[in-house]
């Protein structure tokens, strides 16, 4: 079925910061030509910061979107080139307030594959120690340090809404790292 498509042309219209609106077009099985818009973002990262065996770390924040805090899990976007791993190490530190001893994989996906080409990598980070750096200039945040299971519920009841936070805490209780 992919062998059909073909890809015709891919056109930048705007930039501002990290983001890129384009005009992808192609030409599809049937033989007509269709141009999709795609917000280029690119690698997003989210973790999932244990403080102790049984609580995490949520950053909120305000969303001008939604015209309300959010709460999330520390993350963000990957400068351009930066492994995800050192993306999500930069994050905690940033956000979090906190530096890794180790980070544990948990997934990757697609948060809209239809119209983003951002792809999120989703980790769970223990051995904090307290080692900051500053936020964006755009940032005003609040921590909360929670049990994982308030944050899990949280994410289940609609309180977390953002896709990588939800999709991280629900993917760690799904499959906690070192069980398959």
């Amino acid at each position: 079925m992919n062998a059909a498509w073909t890809r015709l042309s891919s056109s930048a219209h705007y930039t501002r910061g990290k983001l890129t609106l384009r005009e992808d077009a192609w030409r599809l099985p049937d033989g007509q030509e269709v141009v999709y818009p795609v917000l280029a973002v690119g690698v997003t990262v989210g973790v999932l910061p244990f403080v102790d065996a049984t609580r995490v770390l949520l950053v909120g924040q305000y969303r001008h979107l939604l015209g309300a805090v959010s709460w999330e899990l520390p993350g963000g976007g990957a400068h351009g080139g930066e492994d995800p791993l050192v993306a999500a190490q930069r994050e905690l530190r940033e956000e979090g307030g906190f530096r890794a001893d180790r980070f544990a994989f948990l997934t990757r996906f697609h948060p809209s594959n239809a119209y983003l080409d951002e792809i999120a990598y989703c980790y769970a980070a223990y051995g904090l120690t307290p080692d900051p750096l500053p936020a964006d200039h755009d940032e005003f945040l609040e921590r909360r340090v929670v049990p994982l299971a308030d944050a899990v519920q949280m994410a289940i009841d609609g309180e977390i809404t953002e896709s990588v936070s939800k999709m991280t805490l629900l993917q760690y209780l799904a499959r906690p790292p070192g069980r398959s």
